[in-house]
């Protein structure tokens, strides 16, 4: 039974691999509209936290975000098959720019270890086929849950010669063998983790993974922020540094630094960040739980 889901699961995302990125966005948008016509969690969750972190815009401004922001979510949808299974030319053709490459260039000669920090906006997925083009990177890999799954998410997701490492204590300490012998580790830096420290994002608490500041303070790596964005009928990637506090060998400074860096490389493309993610479901302690919709129990708090 699970061999006959993961060949259906894998026919159904090597069809939807071959649509045109023009498509997968078309029928991103429809999607996002009969989010919002149905008030779906993904509509609820995104209005919540951008009404959360951006309460300087106004109503109409945060609708408007609202519907962008769930418009790229649903594309994200349709552009992970293409990203995952696509014709490698196509894709590298797809990378329609790169910007500020020399620092990527710099870091890389270096040879201390480069971690490049790799947000939730546009998609992501597409660094993959770009950093193939440079070398050899090892990145964190969280399974799905479901089991006729992980094989093929992990295979799609090393075909390009990348290495995937579990998020358990082995992979953490690949993680740190690849920085000290000089190679380069990407994280996405963005997400809740199961222990960490309430540090400020887009002015809220919320919790933050200390892995980055930590891999920094023992292996003495370089960081970068990278993001991979929507742009005309393709990608942009994008290099910048992050906030020097984030090489601070106080833990709060650092992880301050770390999300400060990820709100300067994303606040240029808000509408493509990814506001459905629910990365306030951990509150201090005393403070207001968020995401319950219309008296209903949310998931995590179950």
């Amino acid at each position: 039974m699970t061999s006959i889901k993961a060949g259906i699961v894998s026919a159904i995302l090597k069809g939807i691999s071959t649509l045109p990125l023009s498509v997968d966005r078309i029928l991103g948008r429809l999607i996002a509209r009969l989010g919002l016509l149905f008030q779906t969690r993904a509509a609820k969750v995104t209005r919540e936290n951008i009404a959360f972190c951006l309460p300087h815009l106004s109503p109409g401004e945060q609708q408007m975000l609202v519907k962008k922001s769930l418009g790229h979510t649903a594309t994200m949808l349709f552009e992970m098959p293409y990203a995952w299974l696509g014709d490698q030319k196509k894709l590298s053709a797809s990378l329609l720019s790169v910007e500020n490459e020399a620092l990527l260039d710099r870091a890389m000669a270096a040879d201390r270890g480069l971690i490049v920090l790799l947000p939730h906006v546009g998609n992501w997925e597409m660094f993959n086929i770009f950093f193939s083009q440079k070398g050899r990177m090892t990145a964190l890999y969280q399974p799905p849950r479901q089991e006729y799954l992980r094989k093929f998410m992990q295979e799609v997701r090393e075909s390009f010669g990348n290495e995937l490492v579990p998020t358990n204590a082995k992979g953490i300490l690949r993680l740190y063998k690849t920085l000290t012998s000089g190679g380069v580790v990407t994280i996405l830096p963005d997400q809740v983790p199961q222990r960490g420290e309430y540090i400020d994002f887009f002015g809220q608490k919320a919790l933050t993974d200390v892995l980055v500041s930590r891999l920094i303070r023992k292996t003495n790596a370089i960081a970068l922020c990278c993001t991979v964005t929507r742009q005309g009928n393709g990608f942009l990637v994008r290099f910048s540094e992050p906030d020097s506090d984030l090489y601070s060998i106080n833990i709060d400074d650092s992880l301050a630094g770390l999300n400060r860096s990820i709100e300067a490389s994303v606040s240029p493309f808000l509408d493509q960040y990814q506001w459905e993610y629910k990365r306030f479901r951990e509150r201090p302690a005393g403070e207001k739980k968020l995401y319950k919709f219309d008296g209903e129990q949310d998931f995590y708090h179950q």
